[in-house]
């Protein structure tokens, strides 16, 4: 049987590679603060280093970004970031590949049975559309991911009592859209 299949609405997510990543590195100069950390350090709010501007797709943004350094059972609560349109990670030291990033299917509860019937009767489709109720990233220093604010997502514990380390960042966008 053949299946055509046109995907609507789909989120998109920015990923590159930042070469000279390891030049943003931080130094703990505070006890940090709480956020939707789970134990860790995070910074306190700083300016987006002009370094990451080749990476981040649009030309007119404010923002804001965080430092997070997590080890062993240290994560991030599912959370949003309101208040912004777009929001990133860049990963700067990463020991640990179990410790994903995990982003919610933002349509998972009004398509919970739909998602579970591709995945039962089309597991091809799952894989080929990313249909399904959650999708992982495994981090790799030097990579960037930037994506919508409103996109719920979490970081899964750390399984080791070394350092994670990652440059959080939330934009948002300094342009006059046509009425």
């Amino acid at each position: 049987m053949t299946i055509n299949v046109l995907p609507l609405f789909p989120t998109l997510l920015f990923i590159d590679d930042v070469p000279d990543y390891q030049q943003l590195l931080p130094v703990k100069d505070h006890p940090g603060v709480q956020a939707s950390n789970m134990g860790g350090w995070h910074s306190d709010i700083k300016s987006i280093p002009e370094q990451l501007y080749p990476y981040i797709p649009f030309s007119k943004f404010t923002g804001r970004c965080w430092y997070n350094i997590n080890t062993i059972h240290q994560g991030n609560y599912s959370h949003t970031h309101p208040n912004n349109d777009w929001s990133g990670v860049l990963y700067l030291k990463v020991p640990d590949p179990q410790a994903k990033i995990e982003f919610e299917n933002p349509q998972l509860f009004e398509q919970y049975s739909a998602i579970q019937s591709i995945h039962q009767f089309h597991p091809q489709l799952t894989q080929h559309y990313n249909y399904r109720n959650v999708h992982q990233f495994t981090p790799v220093e030097g990579k960037i991911i930037i994506f919508p604010s409103s996109l719920r997502h979490r970081v899964l514990l750390s399984t080791t009592d070394e350092e994670r380390i990652s440059l959080s960042f939330n934009i948002k966008l300094d342009y006059e859209y046509p009425k």
